[in-house]
Parts: C-alpha cells; structure tokens; sequence
C-alpha cells in the first residue's frame, strides 16, 4: 500500500499537459532512435519533468517511431544550363585536334550569330597518361598548352562557353587516385571567368523551347546514332552527343525527341592508334552542331560549304 501510493505520488508531481516544445523534443529523440530510458535521463538534463513512464505512454498515443535518418551527402549542385543558341565542338582531344575544321565550324557560327559555345568532352587527350600507351613525344605539357589554347579561342569568341568532361579527362584522374577532381584539372586550361565547367559529364542547353542533354555518354554503340537514341529514350530530352566520333541524326521511338551523334573535331590522321592498328569498327566522323532557335544542324566537312551559302548575307549585314 505504501509503494502504490507513493507511485500516484510521484505521477501527481509530473504534468499533464504537453507542451508544443516538450512534444517536438521528445519525438524527434523518438526518430532518432532513443529508448524511453534515454530520453528520460535527456530531458531530466535540460530540466523537462518527464518520467520514463509518460514518455512510453505519449510516444505510444502519439504514435512516434525510431525512422531512418537522412542522407549526410549533399546533393551536386547544378545541373549546368545555358540558355539561348550553341555551336557544339566535341571530341577535340587536344593536341590532337583539327584546327582547320574547328576555325571553320566557328567562322560559321559567328556569321550566324551564334553568341554560345559547348564542348562536351575530351577536350584534352591526355595521351601521357594513357593506360593503353601513349603517343610517343607528346608531353603533358603541351597537351595543357593546346587545349587552354582553344578554350581562350573559343572564351574571345563567344558571350559563354560551356564544358563538361569525358572519359579522356579522367586519365589523370585515374593515375592519381581521383586525388584532384575532375574541374580542379581543367584549371589547367581553363582560365577565363566565362568558360562554365562542371564535374557532370553533360549539360543542358534551352533554345526555341527544347531543352538538349548536350552529353559525352558512357556507353558507344557501333551503329549512330544508336546509343543517342536510346539516351532520348531515358531522359525524354534531345541529345546531342559526343564521345562516339559518329556522326548521324535521327528521332527516337516516340518520335518527339532528336538524336544526334554530331562527330569529333580531332584530325584522325593524328591519332596514332588509328593508323597503328586495323579494326572493323565504324570509321571516326569529323563533325560538329550547331543549335539556332532549337533548330539542331548537323555539320560534316562534307555538308558545310552548302551552310556557308547562307553565311555570306549575315555576315555583311553585321
């Protein structure tokens, strides 16, 4: 009798009203986990009177549960968006790149007014650091040379340039462990305050009310644009991709969505692997884009003098 009375006691002295802060700080010590016991002894510390008791009794009337704590990673930022009409120049593996193809896709570009340019990828071919063997006498050095070359070209010659990496980009990545991220290297030649980067291995471009996954993929199908298409096919977006060094258009299943493998603007004949070795792989397209009013044109050495027809007007008009 006197244990049962001393019992009332004692929950006499502990209030009967909740309060909205006593409620926030005892659940969320429920969701993170706590016992009864534990929060007890938590509360006691910071002064709140609640004994074990109540605390079982309110987290069962209130229904509170220990739940799964959120993720301690932050989100990347981005994703990288330019907005408006872009010359893409992708593939130029540096110094390996074609800078008579290059000078003329942008001398198209600039007549047309074109005011944004992307390079998806592979902007530098990093050979030195080629697991597969390198292309004997090219030192990093002079990689790093050429392609903050073309990056200055392009950041002089256009409001914005956007550039995302590729595989060839990682190269170093890779001998040193990831030590350095993938945009701590392009500092290396990328060094203007208008030259955008990003650690995605795509982009987004909005023209004409199309948004374009400007992209260096990494999977690579044998028949272009194949894996563009099926890139259409998950992101429900036009794609434009590099990395493939296919040129080819055409519209994916839904037939909403563009597919492009729009070539590279490396000089084949510089690449030592392809003139080493015999392969029946499709044979590497030299190629470019061009995106005006969300209209994608798709260039080739073979197609551009017929463009430049129309280069010729806007270039005397401005």
């Amino acid at each position: 009798r006197v244990w049962w009375v001393s019992r009332e006691a004692r929950d006499l002295t502990t209030p009967t009203t909740w309060t909205p802060a006593e409620d926030a700080y005892v659940r969320h010590l429920v969701e993170e986990g706590r016992d009864s016991a534990e929060i007890a002894a938590l509360c006691a510390a910071d002064g709140i009177a609640r004994t074990q008791k109540a605390i079982q009794r309110r987290r069962e009337r209130c229904g509170w549960h220990a739940k799964v704590a959120e993720s301690p990673v932050a989100p990347m930022a981005g994703p990288l968006t330019a907005k408006g009409d872009m010359v893409i120049l992708a593939d130029p593996h540096a110094p390996f790149h074609d800078s008579g193809w290059m000078n003329r896709v942008i001398d198209l570009a600039l007549s047309w007014g074109i005011r944004l340019a992307g390079v998806p990828g592979d902007l530098i071919d990093w050979t030195a650091f080629c697991a597969y063997g390198r292309n004997a006498g090219v030192e990093a050095e002079t990689e790093i040379a050429a392609a903050e070359q073309i990056t200055r070209t392009l950041a002089r010659n256009f409001q914005h340039v956007y550039y995302a990496p590729g595989n060839h980009e990682q190269r170093l990545g890779r001998v040193t462990g990831y030590a350095l991220s993938l945009e701590r290297l392009s500092e290396w030649w990328v060094r203007q305050p208008n030259v955008h980067t990003t650690a995605r291995k795509w982009f987004l471009l909005e023209s004409g009310g199309r948004t374009y996954r400007i992209v260096h993929p990494r999977n690579y199908s044998r028949n272009p644009p194949g894996n563009s298409v099926r890139l259409c096919a998950k992101y429900r977006q036009d794609v434009i991709a590099g990395h493939s060094h296919h040129w080819g258009m055409a519209m994916d299943v839904s037939g909403e969505n563009v597919a492009i493998d729009c070539g590279m603007c490396a000089a084949p004949r510089l690449l030592e692997y392809v003139e080493v070795e015999a392969s029946n792989n499709p044979a590497m397209c030299q190629g470019a884009c061009i995106v005006q009013g969300g209209v994608p044109v798709l260039l080739s050495p073979e197609n551009i003098s017929f463009y430049e027809t129309f280069a010729l007007p806007n270039r005397k008009a401005a």
